[in-house]
């Protein structure tokens, strides 16, 4: 062997930003389909790190989930493009104000704050978009629409 390790990379940022979903409600949706997952173990796949180590039964779940191979899932190549995302304290202080403007119980300040945050989110949101995007293009792939997984067809796994 000649001592080289090569270094993996979760694509899950990626995943989860062109299906426009956080990492809190994929892991809601991994309940929902039977898999209890630390969310720890989620945002680690999140990031832009090299991976570790990955637990097939989780990486199986999220590719099941999110209509993905796990080549899609895991690459070999560094992704030069990164996303930006609200902080965790920031994300939960928006969910709480959609909650409570769905119910119509926002208070007039609560209402300026919630139109700051939301305009942020939204901004981030464009600025991702472009980024995958640049990404995509530069990878050579275009990503399959929405609940469709393109011409490849993938084998149920069982998580």
């Amino acid at each position: 062997m000649s001592g080289y390790t090569p270094e993996a990379y979760s694509m899950l940022g990626f995943i989860l930003a062109r299906r426009n979903l956080s990492v809190l409600a994929l892991q809601h949706e991994l309940a929902a389909a039977g898999l209890a997952v630390n969310i720890k173990s989620l945002y680690r796949l999140a990031n832009d790190t090299p991976v570790q180590k990955i637990d097939l039964h989780i990486a199986a779940a999220i590719c099941k989930v999110c209509e993905v191979g796990l080549s899609d899932l895991i690459s070999f190549r560094k992704p030069k493009a990164q996303l930006h995302r609200l902080d965790s304290k920031t994300e939960a202080r928006l969910d709480a104000l959609m909650s409570k403007n769905n119910e119509g119980r926002l208070t007039p300040a609560e209402r300026r704050e919630f139109g700051t945050l939301a305009d942020r989110a939204h901004q981030i949101s464009l600025a991702n978009a472009r980024t995958l995007l640049a990404e995509q293009r530069r990878v050579g792939k275009s990503a399959p629409a929405k609940g469709k997984t393109g011409a490849r067809k993938h084998t149920p796994i069982a998580a």
